[in-house]
């Protein structure tokens, strides 16, 4: 009943919030930025449920998880020899091997996730698992026509210097899937709409220079409850989830929910989850980024 209630309560704030939104906008804001052409493959999408989640309902070990599928879903005939053997032979029956090949792109929160991989051996990262994070970065910034002037010290580092996103992916030939998290910077400067039109033209600015990859978007995570900066509050952060995962789904690009498990029944970060009683987060979230990933690994590879 809670959680209907409180999924009620999350679309009709959204309604309400295209509803009261300024009627004098620019041209740029009225008019987002045309959805891309799905891809072939669409990825998977982790809906949000309009509740937190328990990360403890997630299971320990992805490898274990996979072997399991393959056997009983074999026995069972939910999938044949030849499905069978084809995981069985990917490659991917590992803790990591779905994020070899790929980018993290974002702002301090991945800076974060990055050193926790680094720090752990049973993390998501291989040797072929790259950040493109720095602190204070954001969708915003990062299609700025002054990205590299006037906000050069906050954007992504690509050999040794700031580089535009799409161009640094573009010079990452081996990676085949990039995934993006940002937000918590955006919406201190402006609206969930055009913070999601800024991501819009971001992704379409890497598929123009990469349009092989495959694109996925991790939820923006949620700050403590009694955060409110601006427009950086938990209220604007699920209307803006809620738009990324419309789009996602729109474009055939793979939708991370993230910020429900580490969201607490009041919406905001668990207190056990952050570092600053801010909007950064400790080891212990970062278990949780860990574990949320090797579950939307299970999903992709099992779809």
């Amino acid at each position: 009943m809670k959680k209907t209630v409180y999924t009620r309560s999350l679309i009709l704030m959204f309604l309400f919030a295209m509803i009261i939104a300024p009627a004098t906008v620019s041209a740029e804001e009225e008019f987002p930025v045309p959805l891309p052409a799905p891809t072939t493959q669409s990825a998977t999408i982790q809906p949000l449920t309009g509740a937190s989640l328990s990360a403890d309902v997630l299971p320990a070990s992805l490898t274990e998880e996979l072997y399991t599928y393959l056997v009983d879903s074999f026995t069972v005939g939910l999938i044949d020899v030849d499905k069978y053997n084809q995981i069985l032979n990917s490659g991917m029956i590992s803790e990591n091997a779905f994020f070899s090949n790929s980018v993290f792109v974002g702002d301090s929160i991945t800076v974060g996730f990055k050193q926790y991989c680094e720090k752990h051996s049973d993390s998501i990262k291989t040797d072929t698992t790259y950040f493109l994070a720095r602190v204070s970065c954001s969708a915003t910034v990062a299609i700025s026509e002054n990205a590299l002037t006037k906000h050069s010290n906050v954007m992504p580092l690509f050999n040794g210097k700031a580089e535009y996103v799409e161009n640094a992916i573009a010079q990452m030939t081996d990676v085949n899937k990039v995934f993006i998290c940002f937000g918590v910077n955006d919406l201190g400067i402006t609206s969930p709409e055009k913070y999601v039109q800024n991501m819009q033209t971001l992704v379409s600015r890497i598929l123009e220079k990469r349009p092989d990859v495959q694109i996925h978007i991790i939820s923006i995570p949620c700050v403590m409850s009694d955060v409110s900066s601006s427009g950086l509050n938990n209220y604007n952060i699920q209307v803006a989830n809620l738009l990324l995962q419309n789009v996602c789904q729109a474009s055939g690009w793979g939708y991370v929910n993230l910020s429900e498990y580490l969201m607490g029944d009041d919406m905001g970060l668990r207190p056990e989850y952050t570092s600053d009683h801010y909007v950064h987060e400790n080891s212990k979230a970062y278990e949780v980024w860990n574990k949320v990933l090797k579950s939307y690994a299970f999903a992709e590879i099992t779809k």
